[in-house]
């Protein structure tokens, strides 16, 4: 093999090389940022740390009235999902029938919660609730889409890309123990 081709066969196997070790370090990179997640990762129960609401018209605002909502996630192994997120007031008669118009307002405007189903798709970490009831009856028989941006032994949290009112929720998550 003569000089000159010797250098280009040279020229090209570095060039190769570096190529390869590019293309290894962002494929890997890629492989970190879509890890697979494991619906076994999910199963068990998580409290509520924080949800940040945007409407429709890119405002921020509260998911429900009251100051200081508590909520409660929980995945068993069936696929079954109950999540309820609350902030109310006492009831003056101590009945929960014999309530003020005032207060039926309180209740409905600081509580949402549903049960039913859930799936995952462990490769794009896209979580659907079946939900069977919820307290908002509009969702009620409805697929609710939320995107995992993070999932670790003690945190979850999801973005809802397109709520039923409109506009986002970002939730975060810690777990129970």
């Amino acid at each position: 093999m003569n000089t000159s081709i010797r250098k280009a066969v040279g020229t090209f196997s570095t060039v190769a090389a570096f190529v390869a070790v590019a293309l290894l370090g962002a494929s890997g990179a890629g492989a970190q940022q879509k890890a697979a997640i494991s619906k076994t990762q999910l199963m068990g129960m998580w409290a509520l740390v924080s949800v940040d609401v945007t409407n429709k018209a890119g405002v921020k605002e509260p998911l429900l009235e009251g100051s200081d909502p508590k909520g409660l996630l929980v995945f068993d192994a069936s696929r079954f999902s109950f999540q309820v997120i609350a902030e109310y007031p006492r009831l003056a008669s101590n009945d929960r029938m014999r309530t003020t118009p005032e207060e039926n307002k309180a209740v409905a405007h600081g509580v949402i919660s549903q049960f039913g189903t859930y799936s995952l798709n462990e490769a794009t970490g896209e979580l659907t609730f079946k939900v069977e009831r919820s307290s908002f009856p509009n969702q009620n028989a409805r697929d609710l889409t939320r995107v995992i941006t993070s999932l670790s032994a003690d945190e979850l949290r999801y973005s809802v890309p397109a709520r039923v009112a409109g506009g986002t929720n970002a939730y975060a998550w810690k777990r129970v123990r």
